[in-house]
């Protein structure tokens, strides 16, 4: 007879399924690597170099991190078969819910000398800056930032979520940098090259710098050790940043400094940083538990019951009068705290028909607040009261993340979103400045219009101004030629018959010893 899988099984299959997709990921991140191997391999230009440095790093970061993950779960699923063999009831100890965590906005002040800030701008050496996080086998970078004498501070606009947190998490903040004038003497140096520079150069000073290059063959790039000679990042600084320092906005943290100020890879590091870390634990997101409850009102001395739709979650009981109202965003019916000064107890002896009741008792100054509820089975009561129970844990293990909801903001409250994706001088040549669809204000309309006409722009006077300009013609001041089109009358006709097609004939032209237009001329035409 074959028996119900026992619990302990169960576990096991979990287990090496999650060993199943942690060994997938280990196999991605190698073949990731060996791709950027061979990358590095055939690359000449500056920045695919320190971009593909840096993956390479942050894949071998990710290998070692599923690695060390993969023997500690190991490890825990011994742990927990012998806690199984040693307990008999088989009770598990209550764990804490998840949460999202969230570091952004990262901000690492330089302390150049004022001497080194304010001189030689464009001829200062470029350094290559990124930040690594790691959290148990999540690994995660930021972009990469080219920094010289001119900037002040390091600013790294990524938003990095881990998803699976536990209230001891612990984010590693690491802080890498390479000298980006080393790597390119010496990585980007053909050999062609330094066989010319043996004979420009002098002996001694030829031999080791051709020495040095052939050193640098490329079977140091592939696989399983890479190792790039001249386009190394090293750890500049790093922090390890916890619960107590998660908050719903800007915290300045210290820094370890690594290095010194004789290492190529050396920034001036004032040993603070600033980022805004966030934690948002599963209880406060999303719902703990929902489902059908009758409250009970007092009216007087009459006792009635409704029934509503309650939701557990973020502290709170929210009572709505049926689950769409929740769909249509409408406020609820009855908000009940459910906090650390939250009690919560089955009364048994209140009512011979309903023996599924609970209070929810909040202290509040001189007295406290009761509410009665009771569920539809015994099945329901224990399931509410092993929510309330879990719901009780979780905030006292996340403390005061759970005190109010902490928003994870995708884009930096701090710069808008084009300044996110374009450099700050290709800003100016977006802007239109004689856009034709400008609005314009009545007073720049006519401070316009005034300068046009050299201050003689009066409202009201534009068809006059118009008309102005016909009236120089007959002021006698200027000659003209006039011609006119005229249709005599039938008597005065000496047209031909011939020439009735509707054709116009233009008037002969003005003798040339005449004025085109005399007063005599004038008389006969009328």
């Amino acid at each position: 007879m074959v028996g119900r899988p026992s619990r302990l099984t169960q576990e096991e299959l979990k287990a090496h399924w999650w060993e199943y997709d942690i060994q997938e990921k280990i196999n991605f991140e190698i073949r990731m690597r060996e791709g950027i191997c061979k990358l590095l391999a055939v690359s000449t230009q500056k920045d695919q170099l320190l971009q593909a440095v840096k993956n390479l790093m942050v894949c071998n970061a990710r290998i070692l991190a599923y690695r060390t993950e993969l023997q500690n779960q190991k490890e825990e699923l011994i742990s927990c078969r012998t806690k199984e063999q040693l307990s008999e009831n088989g009770r598990k100890d209550r764990m804490a819910c998840k949460a999202k965590v969230a570091i952004s906005d990262i901000r690492i002040p330089l302390m150049w000398k004022g001497s080194d800030h304010f001189s030689n701008k464009e001829k200062s050496q470029r350094y290559a800056v990124f930040c690594l996080f790691r959290m148990g086998a999540e690994v995660f970078d930021t972009e990469v930032a080219i920094v010289d004498k001119a900037i002040t501070d390091l600013c790294f606009e990524n938003v990095t979520i881990f998803d699976e947190a536990r209230p001891d998490f612990q984010v590693k903040v690491e802080v890498y940098s390479c000298c980006t004038e080393e790597y390119l003497c010496v990585t980007n140096t053909p050999k062609k090259l330094a066989k010319k520079l043996k004979t420009s150069l002098s002996k001694a000073t030829g031999k080791k710098l051709k020495a040095s290059l052939e050193e640098d063959s490329t079977e140091s790039l592939l696989p399983p050790d890479p190792v790039i000679h001249g386009a190394k990042y090293s750890m500049l600084a790093y922090t390890t940043l916890g619960l107590e320092s998660a908050e719903d906005n800007f915290r300045t943290h210290n820094l370890t400094i690594t290095g010194n100020e004789e290492s190529s890879f050396w920034l001036p590091l004032y040993g603070n940083m600033c980022c805004r870390l966030v934690a948002q634990p599963s209880c406060m997101a999303r719902d703990m538990m929902a489902g059908f409850l009758n409250q009970q009102q007092m009216i007087g001395n009459l006792t009635s019951w409704r029934r509503l739709y309650c939701v557990l979650r973020a502290g709170k009981l929210f009572c709505y009068n049926s689950p769409e109202e929740i769909e249509a965003k409408l406020e609820p019916a009855l908000t009940v705290p459910v906090n650390k000064e939250t009690r919560i107890r089955v009364v048994d002896k209140d009512s011979k028909r309903r023996t599924n009741n609970f209070s929810v008792i909040n202290p509040v100054p001189g007295e406290a607040m009761t509410q009665l509820f009771a569920t539809d089975s015994r099945d329901e009561l224990h399931e509410w009261m092993e929510a309330f129970s879990q719901h009780f844990y979780d905030l006292s293990q996340w403390k005061h993340c759970c005190e109010e909801l902490m928003k994870i903001e995708i884009m930096s409250p701090r710069k808008p979103p084009l300044f996110l994706t374009k450099e700050a001088t290709s800003v100016y040549h977006d802007m239109c400045i004689d856009s034709p669809v400008k609005h314009e204000g009545l007073a720049d309309i006519i401070q316009r219009k005034i300068e046009e006409t050299d201050g003689e722009f009066l409202l009201g006077q534009q068809k006059e101004s118009a008309s102005s300009l016909w009236a120089s013609l007959f002021d006698g001041s200027h000659e003209m030629v006039v011609q006119k089109n005229m249709h005599l009358s039938p008597k005065r006709n000496t047209t031909s018959p011939n020439d009735s097609r509707g054709k116009k004939r233009r008037a002969p032209p003005p003798p040339s010893d005449k004025s085109p237009c005399s007063a005599k001329a004038q008389a006969a035409m009328c």
